[in-house]
């Protein structure tokens, strides 16, 4: 009698939109290996329902967008056959983990692999915001020669929230050109002393924070607890020339709060990688004001990032696939 074949590992990642694994080296090297099928959807599931056709039948997932969620419904149905989660970052929010670890789903994810692209992209939101390099790049290729005053950030203070990789990532480079830093941690269960980072850096409450700072870089994470954690009282805490940058969570903002308070100039002004739903509405307020600037959530694709985290990706498929866990969300 001879022995049956068995079948390959299928690998589904129903959320890659836009393309960032169908077209990688590290794609194609988990695909080249034979007890692998991967299969790649390059437009996001309109529905849920749509998402769990999806992924009938898959071994292991592949989530490359934190707008799909992956709710307790989407992993009972799929836990027959399910056995592993490989997130593309480390958020978590939109994964049922409860359930995941009930029906033996193993979580993975790709830690600190980002940490320098999205500190930098922060950076560049900040010193473009302060001298408004959108705006004055657009009036003179259309034939002005504006004057104006623009925002100088040596001596500033630098309101950091969040005290993850990221958070103290930012405050050092942001100390680098002379701003004076200050930190929450009100969303982390961080090991990190902020007083010991430097001598010039110092932990305070998110109230202070809001008040004191002329930049707040937004670095937290998303639960319970931080969600729209930015609504309406804590803008208007803010100076009215401070500089808001989020590129953590959208879901961290109240948005329409946030547009309120950039057009009524409550705040003076926003750079914003992230929103609370992605891709942004053409008619959302945030892209008819002048003191925005939005980038598509693109902070962490570097392609030196993008090289290591799409591998380390692969990397925990092809360990779990030899019983071997790493990386894995407790």
């Amino acid at each position: 009698m001879s022995e049956s074949i068995k079948k390959p590992i299928r690998v589904v990642v129903p959320d890659d939109d836009p393309p960032v694994f169908s077209d990688s080296a590290a794609m194609a090297r988990l695909s080249r290996l034979n007890e692998f099928e991967v299969i790649a959807f390059n437009q996001r599931a309109r529905s849920q329902y749509e998402l769990q056709q999806r992924i009938t039948d898959a071994h292991t997932l592949i989530i490359a967008r934190s707008s799909t969620r992956i709710t307790h419904s989407v992993i009972e149905k799929a836990s027959e056959h399910l056995r592993h989660i490989a997130i593309w970052g480390t958020a978590t929010d939109h994964i049922a983990l409860d359930s995941a670890r009930r029906l033996g789903v193993v979580v993975t994810s790709t830690p600190n692999t980002a940490t320098i692209a999205v500190a930098e992209h922060s950076l560049a939101l900040l010193m473009a915001l302060a001298r408004k390099i959108p705006q004055l790049d657009l009036r003179v290729r259309e034939g002005e020669w504006p004057g104006g005053q623009l925002t100088q950030l040596s001596g500033k203070t630098l309101g950091v929230v969040g005290t993850g990789a990221v958070g103290m990532r930012m405050a050092r480079i942001a100390e680098g050109i002379g701003m004076r830093i200050i930190m929450s941690s009100i969303s982390e269960d961080s090991d990190n002393n902020v007083s010991n980072e430097s001598n010039g850096w110092a932990e305070v409450g998110f109230a202070d924070l809001l008040s004191n700072s002329d930049a707040i870089s937004v670095h937290a994470r998303l639960n319970d607890r931080t969600r729209r954690m930015f609504g309406a009282p804590e803008f208007a805490q803010m100076k009215p020339t401070a500089l808001f940058i989020n590129t953590a969570r959208g879901q961290l903002v109240d948005t329409r709060a946030l547009s309120e308070a950039l057009a009524n100039e409550t705040i003076a002004g926003a750079a914003l990688d992230v929103f609370d739903n992605e891709p942004l509405n053409n008619n959302s307020l945030l892209s008819k004001l002048p003191n925005v600037i939005l980038t598509p959530h693109i902070a962490s694709n570097t392609s030196e990032a993008l090289n290591v985290s799409l591998n380390m990706v692969v990397d925990n498929i092809i360990d779990f696939n030899q019983n071997i866990v790493r990386r894995q969300v407790s």
